[in-house]
């Protein structure tokens, strides 16, 4: 009997979720809305983690039991007590043998999937933003992403908060004029920057609310508006500074692979900016978007516990399936 795997990325803005067989076929694919417990509580997290995989599970006909084997990748997952949290998640909602579930934070499914399971540095920027890197030897490290109070440099939550700084130093005269003033009262619904105090603090603007504001930042740049081409040049030195980082703990300032993932990279302007920065820093990074998804790196990770390991021609098929999705 074929046996099957579940990967579920789960983030501040959704939760994707795939199925594949032992034999590296993608079987399903889903998503759902955010499930980072830190941001919508765990009873709301347990219930997207769940809508996500079943969707999957039924797009994959698949009867609704446990899978073989799951890994679950969650955006804010830090400590053991998280990690705690999450595999109850998944054992409450029966996704696999307790045995064979897999928990950790998203960095570690972003890498996996990025690189198609080799060892190297991720940079996400996605809602929230952090790199992560893991050596041959298995030893890993972590930088950035402490959440958006402490270190979320460079993430679609920050260039949204830069972009209401940069529109509101503009409205006042201390900053210089730019696009970003009209854009950020236009997407927010606002007749006049007096209003935008309440729509923040009154109406408690969300993280994904914020990050929302982040394409503003990127098209005014495309089209040339220096406020914006400098936020993205300092988000750009912070997450290099983080890839650095990573290199020096793990022993890669030599050379590695750097994979980028996250909405905030979809534009090639970001990407560019990185890759300009590291080339002053860490000259010998070969930076690449990622090869796989998050979620399909999650699935690779419970093929692991499962002692499935696929070959590269298996692995260059499921990313030519995954281009197409």
């Amino acid at each position: 009997m074929a046996r099957f795997v579940l990967g579920i990325d789960g983030g501040g803005t959704r939760t994707r979720a795939w199925i594949l067989d032992e034999t590296g076929r993608l079987c399903g694919s889903a998503h759902s809305g955010a499930s980072n417990y830190d941001d919508i509580g765990i009873e709301a997290a347990s219930r997207e983690i769940g809508a996500a995989a079943a969707a999957a599970r039924q797009q994959a006909g698949l009867p609704p039991r446990p899978l073989d084997a799951a890994f679950l990748g969650l955006g804010g997952v830090a400590s053991a007590a998280d990690r705690a949290i999450l595999k109850q998640i998944a054992l409450s909602l029966q996704l696999a043998p307790e045995a064979m579930i897999g928990v950790d934070h998203d960095l570690r499914i972003a890498l996996a999937g990025g690189l198609s399971g080799r060892p190297g540095i991720v940079q996400i920027a996605g809602t929230g933003s952090s790199c992560y890197g893991r050596n041959a030897a298995g030893e890993s490290w972590r930088s950035g992403g402490w959440g958006p109070l402490i270190a979320d440099e460079g993430s679609g939550y920050w260039l949204g908060i830069q972009a209401m700084k940069a529109a509101t130093r503009g409205y006042d005269g201390r900053g210089r004029a730019t696009p970003l003033v009209s854009a950020v009262l236009a997407h927010l619904g606002l007749a006049h920057m007096d209003e935008i105090m309440f729509r923040v603090y009154g109406q408690a603007m969300t993280r994904a609310e914020i990050a929302a504001l982040a394409p503003l930042v990127i098209d005014a740049a495309q089209a040339g508006d220096e406020t914006s081409l400098a936020i993205l040049d300092e988000g750009a030195r912070e997450m290099a500074d983080c890839v650095l980082a990573v290199a020096r703990r793990l022993g890669l300032e030599g050379g590695c692979e750097l994979a980028l993932t996250g909405g905030v990279f979809q534009a090639e302007l970001t990407a560019a900016r990185l890759r300009a920065a590291l080339q002053r820093l860490l000259p010998g990074c070969r930076v690449r978007m990622a090869e796989l998804p998050p979620a399909a790196g999650a699935c690779l990770l419970a093929l692991d516990l499962l002692g499935i390991q696929l070959p590269a021609a298996v692995l260059t098929a499921l990313r030519n399936n995954a281009s197409q999705r």
